[in-house]
């Protein structure tokens, strides 16, 4: 079992908040040091299941307690350390074992994809769109031993529907978690390609103040995941967009986000090729976790990050070790599952990338505004780190205006002098202001003179 190194003692504003919680996380903080941690513990018990293929390869199945890897679960395992920016000792076994279970057919609905054991050997969207999109973040497409991501992206293009959306394949009902699945690959492949754009139409078509949220398909009731799911697409695939349609969006999710929900569900489906009659039918799968897919949509709001939900929600992602694969798959089913870590790993990635915070910095989010507490303050209380008026310190203040200090005293003495009689106004004003009121002339004007430019060289 890989072990995790020791944290740095956390800040003293976030201690004490539950005397049962090694880690407490209270209010908008976050204690990037936790992440950290939190994230090597993920990584670890993807390192822990790796097992080798009966044939070339390897890899992971979801369900991390089997043996056989499959082909989602294993671009799933290598994404997650390409994101973490990690290596990984088999990277190349998994790369080997994808590019053998890549589908060659003189049928070009089927070529350059992948299939699901539950697919019946046909490629679908649920597995090409999840493999696609590692190979492009990994860079793979220059690399011999690589899986051919050409024949990938041409397979994405001649599955899209007619109405810009994605189904399993190429005739199958659009859905919008599919959809998503083929945006986000592709807007890594290519970002400006007309499938992109009709995919996106499709995506946000029909969006009203009513209906800002989206569901398993467009006429479907919205759901947190679904929504969240969809705005992390669009944040990918189109960054500029900012239509009131999608603060729309984002303003239903927030409202509707439970930072205590950590509920996990499968979204399931019968899915019939078109043109086959009463051909195969097959039940497909797709495991959804809500909770940290919207902490990585909230990032993306395009006014800005709401702190304190991103905060609580990771407080609800970062309690807790995680000392091996968690079992929160099916209800009943005690199986484990890659899904429920990957999910929560990625969300914990987008955090690592939070412009200006370092590795073991404290983030006190508030709601208006962000301070960054550095590492080496963490033991300090966040009101000791904000500046403070200076006390006055005389011998410092003399030292700093003796020469002003000087001449106020002559003045103050001269006209005491007046003052008791020992001599006139006349005097004072010739023999110690006038002097006085000339030298301040005299000397801005020097400074004047010598704040110019000097003049061009003719030469």
């Amino acid at each position: 079992m890989h072990q995790s190194p020791p944290e740095p003692p956390l800040p003293q504003a976030t201690r004490g908040a539950r005397p049962d919680d090694p880690f407490p996380v209270t209010g908008a903080v976050i204690d990037m040091a936790v992440l950290a941690t939190r994230l090597e513990e993920s990584l670890d018990v993807l390192r822990d299941t790796y097992a080798p293929a009966l044939g070339a390869g390897g890899g992971w199945y979801h369900e991390l307690t089997r043996p056989e890897p499959g082909t989602t679960a294993t671009a799933l395992g290598l994404l997650a350390f390409v994101e973490a920016g990690r290596p990984f000792e088999y990277f190349h076994e998994g790369l080997a074992l994808l590019a053998a279970r890549q589908a060659a057919s003189d049928d070009a609905l089927r070529d350059g994809g992948w299939a699901t054991r539950t697919s019946l050997g046909m490629p679908v969207v649920e597995a090409t769109g999840w493999i696609a999109r590692f190979l492009a973040r990994a860079r793979c497409d220059l690399r011999e031993d690589a899986p051919d991501l050409r024949r990938a992206y041409r397979w994405l293009l001649r599955n899209q529907n007619p109405d810009g959306g994605w189904g399993s394949l190429l005739g199958c009902p659009s859905r919008v978690w599919l959809t998503c699945l083929a945006l986000r690959a592709l807007s890594q492949l290519n970002p400006h390609d007309p499938a992109v754009d009709r995919g996106v139409e499709w995506l946000t078509a029909d969006r009203t103040a009513h209906r800002p949220g989206w569901g398993p398909t467009p006429p479907a009731a919205p759901t947190v995941t679904h929504t969240a799911f969809v705005l992390v697409t669009l944040a990918e695939a189109r960054p500029e967009l900012a239509t009131e349609r999608l603060l729309d969006a984002h303003d239903w999710l927030a409202a509707r986000l439970d930072g205590a929900d950590d509920h996990i569900w499968i979204e399931t489906y019968d899915v019939s090729p078109p043109g086959t009659g009463p051909g195969p039918v097959w039940r497909l799968a797709l495991w959804h976790y809500g909770l940290p897919i919207a902490l990585v949509a909230l990032l993306r709001d395009p006014r800005g990050p709401r702190g304190p939900a991103v905060a609580r929600v990771f407080r609800a992602l970062a309690r807790g070790e995680v000392t091996g694969p968690r079992w929160n798959s099916h209800p009943g089913g005690g199986r484990t599952s890659l899904w429920t870590l990957w999910w929560r790993l990625e969300s914990l990635v987008a955090l690592t990338r939070i412009p200006l915070a370092g590795r073991a910095d404290v983030l006190h989010w508030l709601p208006d505004a962000t301070i960054v507490q550095r590492a080496h303050a963490r033991e300090l209380p966040l009101a000791a780190l904000l500046p403070h008026h200076r006390r006055l310190e005389p011998v410092a203040l003399v030292r700093r205006h003796w020469s002003a200090l000087l001449l106020a005293l002559i003045c103050l003495g001269s006209a005491l002098g007046v003052t008791a009689g020992a001599w006139g106004w006349r005097d004072f004003w010739l023999s110690v202001i006038l002097p006085i009121v000339l030298a301040m002339v005299d000397e801005s004007l020097k400074r004047r003179r010598g704040s110019r430019d000097p003049p061009l060289d003719p030469t």
